[in-house]
């Protein structure tokens, strides 16, 4: 099997999509890459954008749809497209992702008759946090404080002020269960799954048709619902997965992750586990932190703490939007500090070449900003919070 050095496997097997109808080649764009226009992910699956990013992909390009992968690797960040299915080596970080099923759908191209193998959908904006990486658009409860952000400001800066809830219909849900005969692998995104009730009613649905029993469970959670009470019918998919959105330790997760509160996070961490094991399930639980301006000086103490509780290290996930967040658009004098702190480690060093990269000034002064506003709306305190990243703040 030969393929092109730039191609991805994403969208000849995964599909993102979105209960507005929007829709995304791979869970990196967040459902929303082509606006909504037909509500059918069969439809979506066969459209003719899609399948010119596929040929694109044949022919060997780079193209724009795509550039968070390609800034990645430009930074020797290894990027999702290669962790799905690395062209070159032919190797995946992914079991379900094997040479026989990348060679029957893309060297036999019966991708489009066979329709997603893996179906990652968010869940609208449904949630019970307002992270501070977050925005209206993926959590509801954002909305009151974006309204009350531009009141004070007099301007939307990032967040902007959608207050709409966006959820699954009915109809959408149905399309979902029918086309779970050939699903190797659910996906589960938010706003926050654990907490809408649409997906409780997906799971269910899955696991009366016989379905679960071949499907392996993601969920992207923040951690805050306790699996077993709201979804003891996810013993009946073949295996689990939990990725928690672990972003600091303690105080920090707590200010990070408004909403969610961290000792409530490791305590149903700790029941899931029983709660599988107890139920001899397959299961896989392991962090996913979003590296930030907000966390990325105490990242050696948040893995620390996470392999107290988990078996690997987190996986870091790199927050590109909003850009006041972005660990790039530090002023250079933080950035020595931030990286004079994290450099002897191997699994830093992509977020050390990212924070090499020239920063945009007017993002900093948009965080100051944002976190000083944030914190009169919250009754937070970013300097009490943070004092050794705030003193290296006040000293450049």
């Amino acid at each position: 099997m030969n393929l092109p050095n730039n191609f991805c496997v994403a969208p000849f097997i995964q599909h993102t999509t979105h209960p507005s109808g929007s829709n995304s080649p791979c869970p990196y764009l967040g459902g929303t890459t082509w606006a909504a226009n037909k509500s059918s992910i069969a439809e979506q699956w066969t459209d003719r954008k899609l399948e010119q990013l596929r040929q694109d992909f044949f022919d060997n390009k780079k193209s724009s749809i795509c550039n968070r992968c390609w800034n990645e690797e430009d930074n020797n960040k290894q990027s999702l497209r290669l962790r799905l299915f690395d062209p070159v080596t032919h190797t995946s970080d992914y079991g379900f992702i094997t040479t026989a099923l990348v060679e029957q759908r893309v060297t036999d191209k019966n991708y489009l008759s066979a329709g997603p193998a893996v179906l990652t959908i968010k869940n609208g904006n449904v949630c019970n946090a307002k992270c501070r990486s977050c925005h209206p658009n993926d959590s509801s409860k954002w909305a009151a404080d974006a309204k009350k952000l531009h009141d004070l400001t007099k301007e939307s800066i990032y967040y902007n002020l959608y207050n709409k809830e966006v959820n699954w219909s009915d109809l959408q849900i149905e399309e979902i269960v029918k086309l779970s005969d050939n699903l190797v692998r659910l996906e589960l995104f938010g706003g926050e799954p654990t907490y809408n009730k649409k997906v409780l009613t997906i799971l269910n649905r899955l696991v009366e048709s016989g379905a679960s029993k071949h499907i392996t469970l993601y969920i992207n959670t923040n951690g805050s619902v306790d699996i077993p009470k709201r979804f003891p019918m996810v013993t009946e998919f073949q295996d689990i997965e939990l990725g928690v959105s672990l972003d600091g330790v303690g105080d920090h997760f707590n200010y990070i992750r408004h909403g969610a509160v961290y000792n409530e996070v490791l305590e149903n961490i700790a029941s899931a586990q029983e709660f599988f094991r107890k139920n001899n399930v397959k299961f896989w639980i392991d962090s996913i932190s979003t590296v930030s301006v907000l966390n990325v000086y105490y990242l050696p103490e948040l893995k620390k703490a996470v392999r107290q509780i988990l078996p690997l290290d987190p996986f870091w996930n790199l927050l590109v939007d909003p850009a006041h967040l972005d660990i790039k658009n530090m002023p250079d004098s933080i950035k020595q500090k931030v990286i004079s702190k994290l450099q002897d480690a191997d699994d830093f060093k992509e977020l050390v070449s990212v924070m090499q990269q020239p920063a945009d000034p007017s993002r900093w002064e948009q965080f100051l900003q944002i976190t000083e506003q944030l914190d009169l709306l919250r009754n937070e305190n970013f300097s009490k919070t943070f004092p050794e990243f705030y003193s290296i703040i006040v000293q450049s």
